[in-house]
């Protein structure tokens, strides 16, 4: 199995992503949740949108509220639930959110007994109104620092165990765009999949956030993304990686 960095979770969905990435409560890192079962039985979008949530050990404060004059273009979404291109919103640390483009058609790759299934690949523009904005997103994505704006794409998935035994996903192996970024746990991806516990013919919503550039909004054609494996509680190999899926966006 291989050894995930322990990264911390600063929004998306992803994935932050109707998402976001992200939750509104504060979450642990992707790579550093410890195995729980999820007895989820069917698919829930993680809301409101953020750029990261906050580790229990990130004492950044999360109380953020814009103004008034920070809500009144056309396009601000209260709730966090981006949509449409344009549409923006604030999570609590600060972070302006605007969505640049959404690709919603739903995509399938199995290996083994899971199935992973692709809900919503989008990317937003991430805009750092305060300094608490810029460190979590920079704790988030493993980097000393970070420049705004910054782009991140979010990847909302599902991931469905038809075994008859319960399964640890080691999370996603990495994804590659097309302006050549490779994201994996120990380069700038959030991923919250990442050590959980799905139980048998039980099913995980979950999501990752990757940096997909600094300073320039990045022109993404393709996505390609591939899953690590799967294991029992003793880390016996359970699910093989899987092959590469690619989707068009």
């Amino acid at each position: 199995m291989r050894l995930i960095h322990p990264i911390l979770v600063a929004g998306l969905s992803v994935l932050a992503l109707g998402l976001t990435g992200c939750q509104n409560t504060a979450q642990k890192s992707s790579t550093s949740f410890k195995n729980q079962e999820t007895s989820s039985k069917k698919y829930q979008a993680p809301k409101p949108d953020a750029a990261f949530s906050a580790s229990s050990s990130a004492k950044i404060a999360q109380s953020f509220k814009p103004d008034a004059a920070q809500t009144k273009a056309r396009g601000y979404v209260k709730s966090g639930n981006l949509q449409q291109p344009g549409q923006y919103t604030y999570d609590r640390v600060g972070t302006k959110l605007t969505l640049d483009q959404a690709h919603t058609r739903k995509h399938t790759i199995k290996s083994g007994a899971l199935t992973y299934r692709i809900t919503l690949v989008r990317t937003i523009a991430n805009t750092a109104e305060t300094a608490n904005a810029k460190k979590m997103a920079a704790q988030a994505l493993n980097l000393p620092s970070i420049k705004s704006p910054y782009y991140t794409v979010q990847v909302k998935f599902t991931i469905l165990n038809r075994g008859k035994r319960a399964v640890t996903t080691d999370g996603i192996r990495e994804i590659r765009l097309s302006n050549g970024h490779r994201l994996s746990a120990t380069n700038q991806l959030s991923d919250a999949s990442a050590g959980r516990t799905i139980g048998a013919h039980r099913q995980l919503a979950t999501f990752a956030t990757g940096l997909a550039s600094q300073g320039k909004a990045p022109k993404l054609d393709t996505l390609k993304i591939a899953f690590a494996g799967g294991y029992d509680q003793k880390q016996h190999q359970l699910v093989k990686p899987s092959g590469w899926l690619t989707i068009h966006l």
